[in-house]
């Protein structure tokens, strides 16, 4: 397959699988832990495709959503992320923190594509209040528009990422970024040491 080819394939995938978080059987499919390596197989890179989908896992298990709150989003981060070096080219250490922003930024996304749906609460109710439950053209949009705006969402970031990588002097982040990507297990384990500290106690 071509470059084009998968990231258009990769983006997809990461489309339906981001609909087992909400819309569809949470079965952790659209966890990063699980996105991530499976990207990163399909894309030639299974060894990275992993490392940050497991990195972006430990950083973002702890995020609850609560009440109105939308967290970053797993999938998208990881998938941004491996094609970002898969597809454009960059180092694995800033690709992961271009993953992690893509996941961080898709939550204004998401929230959108909620509000756009709130109307459709009351054509809902109606058609319940009439004695018609067959609500399957609804799931069936919902996760439609959901599928699509992940997918496309997944794309932009890859345009980026290999936008980004044809920027001369971009080599000299690298340095950098693969210092404090050397830092992120550190960052992910303690997280993850407070968090069962933290539930150890309430017991």
């Amino acid at each position: 397959m071509t470059t084009a080819i998968k990231i258009l394939f990769s983006s997809a995938l990461t489309g339906l699988l981001g609909l087992d978080s909400v819309q569809a059987g949470q079965f952790l499919f659209s966890r990063p832990a699980f996105v991530g390596p499976l990207l990163g197989w399909l894309n030639g890179c299974p060894l990275e495709g992993a490392r940050i989908g497991i990195l972006l896992e430990l950083l973002y298990i702890d995020v609850i959503p609560v009440g109105g709150v939308v967290p970053p989003n797993g999938a998208a981060g990881a998938a941004a992320g491996v094609l970002a070096h898969a597809a454009g080219g960059l180092a694995p250490s800033l690709a992961f923190f271009i993953g992690a922003a893509a996941g961080a930024a898709y939550s204004p996304v998401e929230s959108r594509v909620r509000a756009a749906r709130s109307p459709w609460n009351t054509l809902v109710q109606a058609q319940v209040k009439a004695g018609d439950l067959n609500l399957s053209r609804w799931l069936a949009r919902a996760m439609l528009i959901e599928n699509a705006v992940m997918a496309g969402y997944v794309v932009c970031w890859a345009g980026l990422a290999a936008a980004l990588a044809a920027v001369p002097g971009v080599r000299a982040l690298y340095p950098g970024t693969d210092f404090a990507y050397s830092l992120m297990p550190w960052l992910g384990l303690s997280g993850l040491y407070f968090r069962f500290r933290t539930q150890a106690y309430k017991k």
